[in-house]
């Protein structure tokens, strides 16, 4: 029971209770925003020509991480600078909570490995009014685990009765795994699919914490 009590110390005050509310509403309040991601790596923004040495002629139009990824002046620059690109990386190409599609982009130290913690981080929205990708922004990075844990890791505790189930998800709730699995059994398994997961809410109607 240690490993409950660890994480009922951070419980938010978001609950549901699934006999009066759909679970389509429970998953809707799990996504994050954007803001709320950078938040839980203490991002600063910073000015991206100032910061990396870039000509805001030559690139004020062209602040997007497709053009830049490629682009041998960015590259170059970074060099300078003793810094170097990782790969850009979409959230479309795996699981995650947030509420609209981002790319990113990571700044290293030439002499660092990409697991280590970067020097910055460009991050590019999706801007569903006006159908494109919002200009690439640039944030100095404190500490890039809290990144992919608020991307794709949630905590949910389950009240059925008299008893609590703790779920926790690290892809975006594809897959929910029992935390007290002293407590498993044919209904409350130690690993539950998705849309297995979404139904036994459903069925179930029982209360929800989100942790």
């Amino acid at each position: 029971m240690k490993y409950i009590k660890k994480y009922n110390v951070y419980k938010e005050s978001i609950k549901f209770d699934l006999e009066y509310q759909e679970v389509y509403d429970l998953m809707e309040s799990m996504n994050i925003w954007h803001d709320a991601l950078l938040t839980s790596i203490s991002a600063e923004e910073l000015d991206i020509f100032d910061t990396l040495n870039l000509p805001r002629e030559q690139y004020s139009d062209n602040l997007d991480l497709s053009y830049l990824t490629k682009n041998i002046e960015f590259i170059n620059s970074l060099s300078s600078l003793g810094l170097k690109k990782s790969q850009v990386q979409s959230s479309d190409d795996f699981a995650t909570f947030l509420n609209k599609p981002c790319k990113y982009m990571f700044v290293f130290k030439t002499d660092s490995n990409e697991l280590q913690n970067p020097e910055y981080l460009l991050l590019q929205t999706w801007n569903d009014t006006l159908e494109k990708w919002e200009d690439v922004s640039l944030y100095k990075v404190n500490d890039i685990k809290k990144f992919y844990d608020k991307l794709t890791s949630k905590i949910i505790e389950i009240v059925d009765g008299d008893d609590s189930y703790i779920y926790q998800t690290s892809n975006g709730g594809i897959e929910w795994v029992l935390q007290n699995i002293e407590k498993a059994n044919v209904i409350y398994q130690k690993v539950i699919r998705k849309d297995d997961f979404e139904k036994l809410l459903i069925n179930r109607k029982v209360k929800v914490n989100i942790i």
